[in-house]
């Protein structure tokens, strides 16, 4: 009994000790850089802009390493010496710039799509090589993240490299998402303004919108999405066993494409819809969605 009390104890020590650690190296105000980087936020924004990340192809099913090695609460348990946490902080020095640089660009393109696709003469069609050019840059930034997932796995030791998946594992299934994978492009819901009453339509109209709309959209972008999230898990086991950029150009291109699909279906959903409404609704779809 009392060598279960000890060990209980010992077991609480080390618990409590990896709970309270601290990060090898404190953020400081790399937070608000980056937020002074990102600017102001989209009009689709469901929640708090997550600026790089949100523009990456693959921003949700992959570690970002440099960050879980140097600024995590637990990253201290590494115990990195002074040399890696110098290859590190160089590795995290030389990738940030550009992978800012290329966000803000993937944001700036984003926002112009947004507003295209309220004109009343846009069709989905002449939408898709601006579709095609975000899916591009989102797709080489994904290439970088893994570029900086490989260096900096090589500056950590096997147990070390192990520990850190362990406490980024947990940390991930505790923000308890099971389906989690955003669009290649945020756009408008106006099925959503609908609903909530700000749009509106009388029952003839929100019949044919479920039948025309809906039920032929919805089903090729949810199909393509899911699809998509397969293929983030599968470069996600990938990556921790020390695959590279190179060995997943493919597979990041079967994601590129159907992100690219699912957006394509959501813009023509968006066509249809603008022609089964009137001018002014369309008109109020337009005024809550870009309101000042």
């Amino acid at each position: 009994m009392i060598k279960k009390i000890v060990a209980v104890g010992l077991g609480l020590a080390v618990s409590s000790s990896l709970v309270f650690a601290d990060p090898v190296i404190p953020r400081g105000d790399f937070g608000a850089k980056l937020a002074k980087a990102a600017g102001a936020p989209g009009q689709f924004i469901k929640t708090k802009e997550n600026f790089p990340k949100d523009y990456f192809l693959v921003n949700n099913n992959l570690p970002f390493l440099a960050g879980l090695s140097l600024h995590h609460p637990m990253s201290s348990s590494l115990g990195l010496t002074k040399k890696q946490i110098k290859a590190i902080g160089a590795i995290k020095k030389k990738t940030v710039p550009p992978v800012v640089k290329a966000s803000q660009d993937v944001k700036m393109l984003e926002l112009k799509l947004a507003q295209n696709i309220a004109i009343d003469t846009n069709t989905a069609k002449s939408q898709f090589e601006l579709v095609d050019a975000i899916s591009k840059v989102r797709t080489d930034l994904t290439k970088a993240h893994l570029q900086c997932i490989n260096d900096v796995r090589a500056v950590l030791t096997k147990e070390q490299y192990q520990k850190m998946l362990k406490y980024a594992t947990k940390l991930a299934q505790g923000k308890n998402k099971k389906f989690m994978i955003d669009e290649l492009v945020k756009l408008p819901h106006p099925g959503k303004l609908i609903k909530m009453g700000k749009v509106i339509v009388d029952k003839k109209l929100k019949k044919q919108i479920g039948k025309d709309v809906k039920k032929v959209y919805a089903p090729i972008f949810q199909e393509k999405m899911r699809a998509a999230f397969k293929l983030e898990k599968q470069v996600q086991r990938m990556v921790t066993k020390g695959k590279t950029k190179d060995d997943l150009k493919d597979i990041l291109d079967k994601i590129s494409k159907l992100k690219r699909d699912a957006i394509n279906s959501r813009i023509d959903a968006l066509n249809h819809m603008q022609k089964l409404m009137t001018k002014k609704q369309w008109k109020q779809v337009n005024k809550f969605t870009y309101k000042k």
